[in-house]
Parts: C-alpha cells; sequence; structure tokens
C-alpha cells in the first residue's frame, strides 16, 4: 500500500522545495594565485638561473617544476625570499597532482620565511578547502585580504566559504565587495543570488540572477536559470520556474535536475501527464534518485494509477527513500 501519510499537499510542496534548494549551489572559483610583482623583488640578479626559471616559471612540465624548486628550498645558502617563493611555487605544483597536505606544508613553510606573504595565505585557503576545512580556508582567505591581495577573486571565495557554513549574511557581505571591485563579473551574482535564495529573500535571489545574466556574456549559464526557477517555485510563480528550468534543459539537456525540476512544477499546477514525461526523463538521465521515483508515484498516483505508484514507490523505498 502506498502511504497516505506522504499524501499531504503541504507537506509535499515543502519537501519538493527542499529537495530542490540542495541542488543550486554553485561551486567555489578556487583559482590560484600566481606570483605578484612584490613576489619577484631581487631576483633580477638569478634570471638567468634555469633551475630557478623551471621552479617560479608558468612549468607545463609539474615534474621539472618540483625538482627545480626541491633543489632551491633544500639549498639552505640560499636567500630567504627566493626560498620562500621555491615553497610557494612547489605547494602550486603538489596542488596541481591532487596532494594537498604536501601543498599546505609548503605553503606553511613558504609563510613562515615571509609571514606576509599575502598570496602564499590565499593559496593555502584553497588547499584547505580542497581538503574539507572551510574554517580554515576562511581563516587564510582573511588573512590574504588583510595583507593586501583583496582582489575579486578573494572576496568571492571567501564568500563561497561562508555560504558552504550557513552564513549568509557574511556571504552577502564579501560578495558585495567583489561587485564593487568588478561589477562585470557574472558568477559573483550568481553566488550572491544563491545566498540569498538559502536565506529565504527570493526577490533580491532573482534579480541577482537576472542581473548575472545581463552580464554573462553566454547570457546566462545552466544553473544560472536553473536557480532562478527554483526561487521562483518558492514564489510559488510555476509559469515562470517553468521557463527557466526548460532554458536550463536546452542549454543542458543531461541536467536531470532540472527535469525533475520540471516534473514538479507541472505537478503542482495539476498537470499530471506532463510532470511525468519530464519525471522520465530525469530517471533515464539518473535512476539512483529516489526523489525522481517518489514524485513520479505522487503523480501517478494523483492520475489513479496505483498499480504504477506502488512501483515506483517501491523502487523508491530500495534506493532509501526517506
Amino acid at each position: 500500500m502506498i502511504r497516505e501519510n506522504r499524501a499531504m499537499a503541504g507537506q509535499a510542496d515543502e519537501s519538493r522545495l527542499i529537495q530542490l534548494v540542495r541542488k543550486w549551489r554553485f561551486p567555489l572559483l578556487l583559482l590560484l594565485a600566481g606570483l605578484v610583482a612584490l613576489d619577484v623583488h631581487g631576483a633580477m640578479g638569478i634570471a638567468a638561473n634555469l633551475t630557478y626559471a623551471a621552479c617560479i616559471g608558468n612549468a607545463t612540465d609539474p615534474a621539472r617544476r618540483l625538482e627545480a624548486c626541491t633543489s632551491i628550498v633544500e639549498d639552505k645558502t640560499g636567500r630567504t625570499d627566493q626560498r620562500a617563493i621555491a615553497y610557494f611555487k612547489r605547494a602550486y605544483a603538489w596542488a596541481a597532482k591532487g596532494d594537498y597536505d604536501r601543498a599546505i606544508a609548503d605553503s606553511d613553510d613558504a609563510i613562515d620565511m615571509n609571514p606576509e606573504y599575502a598570496t602564499a595565505f590565499y593559496n593555502r585557503g584553497i588547499f584547505w578547502w580542497r581538503k574539507g576545512d572551510v574554517n580554515l580556508a576562511i581563516a587564510d582567505f582573511g588573512q590574504a585580504i588583510s595583507l593586501g591581495f583583496d582582489g575579486v577573486e578573494a572576496y568571492q571565495n571567501r564568500g563561497a566559504a561562508w555560504a558552504s557554513t550557513g552564513k549568509y549574511e557574511r556571504a552577502i557581505a564579501d560578495y558585495n565587495r567583489a561587485i564593487n571591485i568588478d561589477p562585470k563579473q557574472a558568477a559573483t551574482y550568481y553566488a550572491r543570488g544563491e545566498a540569498w535564495g538559502q536565506s529565504g529573500n527570493y526577490d533580491r535571489a532573482i534579480a541577482d540572477f537576472t542581473q548575472g545574466m545581463g552580464v554573462d556574456p553566454t547570457g546566462g549559464d545552466v544553473h544560472a536559470y536553473y536557480s532562478r526557477g527554483v526561487a521562483w517555485s518558492f514564489k510559488g510563480d510555476d509559469d515562470r520556474a517553468i521557463a527557466d528550468y526548460a532554458r536550463a534543459v536546452d542549454l543542458d539537456p543531461k541536467m536531470a535536475d532540472a527535469y525533475y525540476a520540471l516534473g514538479l512544477a507541472w505537478a503542482h499546477k495539476g498537470d499530471h501527464d506532463q510532470a511525468i514525461v519530464d519525471y522520465d526523463q530525469a530517471i533515464a538521465l539518473n535512476q539512483k534518485s529516489a526523489d525522481f521515483y517518489n514524485a513520479r508515484s505522487r503523480s501517478w498516483k494523483a492520475k489513479g494509477n496505483r498499480e504504477r505508484a506502488e512501483a515506483d514507490l517501491k523502487t523508491a523505498d530500495g534506493l532509501g527513500a526517506k
């Protein structure tokens, strides 16, 4: 038997929106910083040194960079500023290989040698984030900013880190600073829109997604349309939500979550035939989502097809539905 206590309309509406909102997060930019002018001060006398050049240059061979930087950091007679830069660049190389523990260790050494090494703090923040320690990432982004590495990327990434901890007011404050620095970066508007949405301010979320699309050279990416659709869904405007979800699947026909969102919006409008069409598409793309089967089960039940509703519910339960 279908569990009748799942059929309460208000609970279903709340549940569908909760499932949607889990999907609208934008990733951190996580751009590694290169050397700034201050970093190479005093290095002109060694410009001809091939080892140094291989370490600090824009190396296409990470193995060669590791070898060259290691040679420099192990030379205890070398200049402290040059060894700090070598640690910094070797950390970069370790990160390129996915070894964030070594990247952090080298960043520690670079900072020990130069406590005002702003870009080393910034990059270490990224390495901490990659390891899953958001609080240490936030601390390092903040230190980088206080030392003068206070461009758009630093505020964007710290803002996204704050958002990932649920501190949306702080995230929005950082996104505001990033927008003040460069009001033409669509990614910042999208990220701030997501933070507004998570805070429950759907009007401001929609405004930011729309403004981001206005400055986006592509006219808006798939996640922006999808996320604006989520905001419209929370406001109860199914027609505008459907328009945005439809645009999202036009941009990415393999975005299962957007088909799922379309199905939910059509079901909310009472069109369960179209809802099932979209759930079918979502399930064809991802057969491991209990949410998709649960939603289709509700639409089959609304149409009076208890057999198919039971079958989908059973599949959802097998996938760990709650």
